[in-house]
């Protein structure tokens, strides 16, 4: 039982630096946070947040987002149209932060990379043992 409340700690903490990140990441900005089924609580500061599923109904343009937990159950053709509509919403330019729980498609840097490279600039990808992070530059 020790060994499933020790993961469940390494995961909290693990999920705490992120969090963190993402605060620092997005200080003073002007933020469109888009939730996935599942997402969890986060201190990060928003202007506006929204379910994935109330994406279209969006209709102001932010110079940051965050997305937390919206890829990790969509599959590569639902990834790419749910992230199309989301930049569309985002300033070129704008900082963009994604987090989700490691998944098919999503698990390496290599794939997340292949995934977002195409979408910005100054990309910085960061993979943890249960969850992974990307923060970039809209082009």
């Amino acid at each position: 039982m020790s060994g499933w409340r020790d993961s469940l700690e390494k995961r909290k903490v693990e999920w705490r630096k992120l969090e963190y990140a993402m605060t620092d990441t997005l200080a003073g900005r002007r933020v469109l946070r888009v939730a996935g089924p599942r997402s969890p609580r986060l201190t990060t500061p928003v202007s506006k947040a929204i379910r994935q599923e109330e994406l279209a109904t969006v209709g102001e343009t932010f110079d940051a987002g965050l997305a937390c937990f919206c890829l990790g159950e969509l599959s590569p053709q639902q990834r790419g149209h749910f992230l199309q509509n989301w930049h569309a919403r985002l300033a070129s330019g704008a900082t963009v932060v994604m987090a989700d729980r490691r998944s098919e498609g999503c698990a390496t840097p290599v794939e997340l990379y292949d995934l977002f490279a195409p979408l910005g600039t100054a990309l910085d990808v960061q993979v943890g043992r249960t969850f992974w992070w990307v923060r970039y530059k809209r082009k």
